[in-house]
């Protein structure tokens, strides 16, 4: 059964797609509505409906294929795509520019528009994205009570690092266990890339509780903010993978702040074996490493290890 609000968010989507485009999808839109996670259109090939483990391509009359041979399979023109950003853009397009230059735009409901194109580079800073190539929308889900046996099995208050191959549905997961433990804890929420929240013209497209939240803010700035004037007992964020990430984590222990987070890793092994999330795991900050299945079931809990055993 597809949520009302999934529904809405693919409305949203539809909403900025030019009635070429647009119409084929409607008419399929029952056959994937319901498991669809990315809708990518790519200048002068075929438009990709992405599921967890297939793609399927459409046809300029609405049916769905898993053929890239097919033909009249519907494309997307280099005009069209402009004409796309354009109304991502709210047609003011330095309005969104920060956003951009971060490689994404978020619209109504949530959803984060991926975008491929050539980088303007000035200074060694990205300052423009042109010639956009390829538009990638992701139909975000929100899966409320996920993170309820998770919760139940361990104490929040010992640090969680929430680990799994891309898709496995971390967010998802944390963004769930930060808005259940807001009833109980004080939790701030670092949003650096807006996908926990999803805030778009100041509402959030997920429901986070009774969180703090910081969105768009770097990691660290955040936390600062957060431990200063906002006495969060946990902080919550997504994909730690850099050098700051480890100072932040000490800096945040320092201060008596749990942390649960995320990271790309596949088994404790490959958490080990690359020297940043070596870093981060020997900081002591996580009592609990939790890997998730990779079998498509979001958020699924493959194994839970504590630390003192985290060896095996």
């Amino acid at each position: 059964m597809v949520k009302m609000m999934d529904k809405k968010r693919l409305d949203h989507i539809f909403e900025k797609l030019p009635d070429r485009i647009r119409i084929p999808l409607q008419r399929a839109r029952s056959a994937f509505e319901d498991k669809v996670t990315e809708i990518v259109l790519r200048t002068n090939a075929p438009v990709c409906i992405y599921e967890r483990k297939r793609m399927f391509f459409i046809t300029d009359n609405g049916f769905l294929t898993d053929s890239a041979y097919t033909e009249n399979l519907l494309t997307a023109s280099s005009k069209e795509m402009e004409q796309i950003v354009l109304r991502l853009c709210d047609y003011s397009v330095y309005a969104f520019q920060n956003e951009i230059n971060s490689g994404f735009i978020t619209i109504d409901g949530g959803v984060r528009v991926g975008l491929c194109g050539k980088a303007v580079i000035n200074k060694g800073e990205i300052t423009n994205v042109r010639d956009i190539s390829s538009l990638s929308f992701r139909v975000a889900r929100d899966i409320s009570g996920c993170a309820t046996s998770l919760i139940q099995k361990l104490d929040p208050l010992g640090g969680v690092l929430i680990c799994g191959v891309p898709g496995s549905g971390k967010t998802t997961l944390i963004r769930d266990a930060a808005r259940q433990l807001s009833y109980r804890y004080r939790v701030s929420v670092l949003d650096e890339r807006g996908e926990l929240s999803a805030f778009h013209r100041g509402k959030s497209g997920f429901s986070l509780g009774l969180c703090d939240v910081y969105n768009g803010y770097p990691k660290g700035n955040a936390a600062n903010c957060a431990i200063r004037s906002m006495a969060p007992e946990i902080i919550v964020c997504d994909e730690m993978g850099d050098q700051s990430d480890v100072d932040l984590l000490l800096y945040s222990m320092r201060c008596g702040v749990a942390f649960i987070a995320t990271v790309h890793a596949s088994s404790m092994q490959d958490l080990r074996r690359r020297e940043i999330t070596s870093k981060i795991i020997n900081t002591g900050a996580f009592r609990y490493i939790v890997f998730l299945s990779s079998d498509g079931n979001v958020g699924k809990i493959d194994k839970i290890y504590e630390m003192c055993d985290a060896h095996d």
